[in-house]
């Protein structure tokens, strides 16, 4: 049985390592596969100069390492804000992350849909009109440079639910839009992973691994809290999905609980750290 291919996502080292830095940092504990967190000063494009856009994917294909994804947590953007400049700014940022994963051969561009106000909410239809505008215009661009958006169920975001996004993208109806699972997410809203992959999987292109509790919304090292990874493993292969799991550890001691939670996930059928 082939191994279920595991990279590693950035977020534990935003503020401690530029990108490049944390991937060769990582290639030194024999990680190969990656995604990289968009935020400054981790990795922000308009902070690259024209040396670092031309030497980075270089660097990283001269020691056999690559770029999976790359992934912007609209910290500071938001696709459906009823302020249209914050809207333009969210889309612009998008569309100079998608020139530069077209130019690196980086084939994915995580998307969050945005956020809404828990009192009052703008209306459902502004809601969809809004993130559909932008999304067209975002996946329009990235069909142009090879890329794929991938929308992500991010709990107490927009579309917090696979549900939520699968019904938006097929009343959006366009299929050159994916999604990524994000295991910890889905359980911490209530999601059986065992229903709704099988139901993602014609979009289903990426996977988020951490572990949470329900009680709490977190993305611990696996083995610490409720998320049944043998079961994700299962349904991944009932689907016949074998892209890549990224481990999306945040912790304050990312190099001892990646190494641990790959461990662990090598029992239910994952790459094991020798693999």
């Amino acid at each position: 049985m082939v191994a279920l291919p595991i990279g590693i996502n950035t977020y534990s080292y935003i503020y401690t390592h530029s990108a490049l830095e944390c991937m060769m940092h990582l290639a030194g504990q024999g990680y190969r596969r990656f995604e990289v967190l968009v935020t400054p000063p981790h990795f922000w494009v308009p902070d690259l100069d024209a040396d670092q856009r031309r030497a980075m994917p270089r660097t990283l294909a001269d020691r056999g390492l690559a770029i999976t994804s790359l992934n912007l947590p609209l910290l500071d953007g938001n696709l459906v804000a009823p302020t249209p400049e914050v809207r333009r700014f969210t889309i612009d940022t998008f569309l100079g992350l998608i020139d530069v994963a077209g130019e690196w051969g980086v084939p994915n561009i995580i998307v969050i849909p945005g956020r809404v106000s828990a009192f009052l909410p703008a209306p459902a239809e502004w809601l969809k009109g809004w993130l559909a505008e932008g999304l067209a215009e975002m996946a329009d661009h990235a069909e142009k440079a090879g890329v794929r958006l991938l929308i992500e169920n991010v709990s107490l975001a927009y579309l917090p639910t696979t549900a939520d996004i699968l019904a938006a993208l097929d009343a959006i109806g366009d299929e050159r839009i994916g999604v990524i699972y994000d295991v910890a997410n889905a359980f911490f809203s209530g999601e059986d992973p065992a229903e709704w992959l099988p139901k993602a999987k014609q979009r289903l292109h990426l996977v988020h691994l951490s572990d949470t509790p329900r009680s709490r919304w977190r993305h611990d090292p696996v083995g610490t809290g409720e998320v049944d990874f043998k079961g994700v493993a299962e349904t991944l292969r009932a689907i016949g999905y074998d892209g890549p799991s990224m481990l999306e550890i945040v912790s304050p001691t990312p190099d001892r609980d990646i190494a641990e939670s790959q461990r662990l996930l090598a029992q239910w059928g994952w790459e094991g750290a020798a693999d």
